[in-house]
């Protein structure tokens, strides 16, 4: 048996595709810690810094120039603390992604988790995309907003999560080479997804001598 029995699940995903939901069952399945916006909690806390203010500016890339020349573009001293405390959430983010990764079974949502653990072995990388009708059906649902309003919503967030990424990473997000499993969740339904994906991590982690049923987190509600 593998010394180290924790593992990790980072969920990237397009928006509308279901990534929580996802990410929340796989969660209650497995009996492990579940991180999203519980990051952004922990982060809030940390910078002393309004959550509500740091959920406006999560998953956004920096503007570097901005940051560097903020009187050329109109700022000022306040616009410039925001932009450096955009840097701060992201510092502060991975490194909270880091720490909960070395000291706890769990799922992650998304924050670029999958290229901060890319050297962790014990760590399954899942993106998950959808057919833009269910992305915008569900949207529509959530939100209360028209299919038109939807669309706008669906095509700013993937736009605002490409630049983040790649500010970050330095690479493409959704490229399928940086994830061990890619999927369409309007091929199954997200239920029938989580059944294929449990399974996914239950073949990976047998690989690697690691019982996902024996280590459960009994502090885990």
């Amino acid at each position: 048996m593998s010394k180290n029995q924790k593992f990790v699940i980072t969920i990237g995903r397009e928006r509308g595709s279901g990534g929580r939901m996802v990410g929340k069952e796989l969660a209650r399945r497995f009996n492990i810690h579940y991180y999203d916006r519980e990051i952004l909690a922990c982060a809030s806390k940390e910078l002393d810094v309004d959550e509500a203010y740091l959920s406006s500016i999560d998953e956004r890339s920096m503007n570097f120039m901005q940051n560097v020349f903020p009187v050329a573009y109109g700022g000022n001293s306040l616009a410039f603390n925001y932009v450096t405390t955009e840097a701060e959430l992201i510092g502060v983010q991975s490194r909270l992604i880091c720490e909960f990764a070395s000291t706890r079974s769990c799922v992650i949502v998304g924050r670029c988790a999958d290229y901060l653990l890319r050297d962790n072995p014990n760590c399954i990388r899942i993106f998950l995309y959808s057919d833009m009708e269910d992305r915008i059906d569900h949207i529509a649902d959530i939100y209360g907003v028209s299919k038109e309003e939807a669309r706008k919503k669906i095509k700013k967030m993937d736009k605002d999560r490409e630049k983040y990424y790649r500010s970050v990473t330095g690479m493409d997000w959704g490229d399928s080479r940086t994830y061990d499993l890619c999927l369409n969740t309007s091929l199954l339904g997200i239920q029938k997804s989580c059944d294929l994906i449990e399974e996914a991590v239950r073949i990976f982690l047998k690989e690697r001598g690691i019982d996902p049923d024996a280590n459960k987190d009994a502090a885990v509600k």
